[in-house]
């Protein structure tokens, strides 16, 4: 039974008050990357003193304005300034919570992330949480496939330095931070893990 610790559960209640707020209907990595930023915290902190542009802020901007699909409307000749402000004048209305659901690229992610972190634990290239911490959803927000690594691209945030802080957090201090596996190689018992991870109601 995956145990889950006190920062876990602070980012991903976070994680639903930002869904709530943009309107969405059901989380992605994006609002999870905001329940981060948002949560705080000492791992937050570490991250936020390597990129200092990575706010709460900055984020929900690029949500909002759609950074990441910026580029792909102005290839078929579409302002998305223009867009957003022709929108900008409808009245704003109070958003349903979204119910405790994942897009398919968040749970794709957070299942990758927690391969990768696993297989690196077993290796003895990182120590062993004897609960889930937030550092798997930061490692699973920063997984190339997802929204919130597209996001952080477009408003020129490296993923990768982000990355380097958590495993530098993880491994603790003077100790060898070891690469991020490309591939996850699940065995039996992490893909256990993985559908324990698809059921958990770590929203609610």
């Amino acid at each position: 039974m995956l145990v889950y610790d006190e920062s876990f559960g602070a980012v991903m209640a976070a994680s639903q008050r930002e869904a709530t707020r943009l309107g969405a209907g059901s989380y992605g990595s994006e609002h999870v990357l905001l329940g981060l930023l948002a949560a705080g915290g000492p791992l937050a902190e570490q991250v936020r003193r390597t990129e200092p542009g990575l706010t709460v802020q900055a984020v929900r901007s690029a949500v909002e304005r759609g950074a990441d699909d910026a580029p792909h409307l102005q290839r078929l000749g579409i302002d998305a300034d223009q867009v957003l402000a022709a929108a900008g004048g409808e009245p704003s209305r109070p958003h349903p919570t979204p119910r405790n659901r994942h897009t398919p690229e968040w749970q794709r992610a957070l299942g990758s992330a927690s391969v990768k972190l696993n297989q690196l634990q077993e290796s003895g290239a990182l120590p062993r949480d004897r609960k889930v911490t937030s550092a798997v959803l930061w490692l699973a927000v920063l997984e190339p496939d997802t929204r919130a690594h597209r996001l952080l691209a477009a408003v020129d945030l490296d993923a990768e330095r982000i990355r380097g802080a958590v495993l530098t957090a993880l491994a603790g201090s003077g100790s060898v931070v070891p690469p991020w596996p490309q591939q996850a190689r699940a065995g039996f018992l992490t893909r256990l893990a993985q559908r324990a991870f698809a059921r958990a109601n770590v929203a609610g």
